[in-house]
């Protein structure tokens, strides 16, 4: 028997799966319209929006900042991809406009001739959009040193105290909704490798500085104006 008249009795890996879909109590129905029916407009939805945001970036800055001959490269090619594959299906429409910003950013000077863009992407995007606004408060709040002292010792701790990022996040522009729970985005931020503690020996005070990455995914925050 060929192979043509062999495939004809096997069934299409699809129409199982379909059907796996399907039969899951209470929410088969509408779970395989979602996968199989609008999976594909969605994506191209969000696609468009990023590639939207990422024009109006564009059209913000002046045109010597832009490195034009980037947009050409296949690096580029490589972070439209980068952002096609983030923005597929994700459901926080300010993210979606955030990557297009941060695509606009790989492509103006300096960041245009960073190599390590792809990976700056990465790990931006697995940021949701307050803690990328966050993460550009902290980078503009100063270190201070500050003098601690319990049980006979003295110590200086240097770093971004959390009562300064408070005061900044009051003065600044509003970029949340309900109550910001400061300290669980701030552990968020460590847990990513953001921002390090810098803990103090002799009481248990904490301060922050940001990684070496945080630093450098903070310049692609500000270059895209998030």
């Amino acid at each position: 028997m060929t192979d043509s008249r062999v495939k004809k009795y096997i069934p299409d890996s699809k129409v199982w799966l379909r059907a796996a879909v399907s039969a899951i109590p209470h929410v088969g129905g509408p779970l395989d319209h979602l996968i199989f029916d609008k999976a594909d407009s969605i994506r191209a939805e969000n696609l468009q929006a990023a590639i939207a945001a990422l024009g109006n970036r564009l059209d913000q800055v002046e045109e010597a900042s832009i490195d034009k001959a980037w947009f050409e490269s296949q690096e580029a090619l490589a972070t439209f991809r980068l952002m096609a594959e983030k923005v597929a299906f994700e459901p926080d429409r300010r993210k979606i406009a955030d990557i297009g910003r941060l695509v606009a950013a790989c492509g103006m000077h300096p960041q245009s001739a960073d190599p390590r863009k792809l990976s700056v992407m990465d790990h931006i995007s697995r940021l949701s959009p307050v803690q990328v606004r966050l993460l550009s408060v902290i980078a503009g709040v100063q270190h201070k040193a500050k003098k601690l002292s319990g049980r006979g010792l003295a110590q200086t701790l240097t770093g971004i105290w959390p009562k300064d990022i408070e005061s900044a996040l009051r003065s600044g522009e509003r970029f949340w909704n309900g109550d910001l729970n400061l300290a669980l985005e701030l552990e968020i931020l460590e847990s990513l490798n953001t921002i390090r503690r810098v803990p103090a020996i002799v009481s248990h005070e904490v301060a922050f500085s940001l990684t070496v990455l945080g630093r450098h995914s903070a310049g692609y925050v500000h270059q895209a104006g998030l």
